[in-house]
């Protein structure tokens, strides 16, 4: 799936809970999350919130600790 216009929208997203630039989850925050390591995520600045993408689609909802 085609994901490159999430790199047009990324700089202007957030996290909702802690304020935090978004990035693409790497390899480390995919291991630190239980995650598959060819799975596309998106992570909060400093790694410790995991936002899924579903169909193409990051969910970007606030997630309980």
């Amino acid at each position: 799936m085609d994901l490159h216009w999430i790199n047009d929208f990324l700089p202007t997203f957030r996290c909702p809970h802690t304020h935090q630039p978004l990035r693409w989850a790497e390899a480390e925050d995919l291991q630190r999350h239980g995650r598959a390591a060819d799975e596309q995520a998106l992570v909060n600045q400093d790694g410790s919130r995991f936002y899924p993408i579903d169909n193409g689609i990051p969910v970007l909802l606030p997630q309980e600790s």
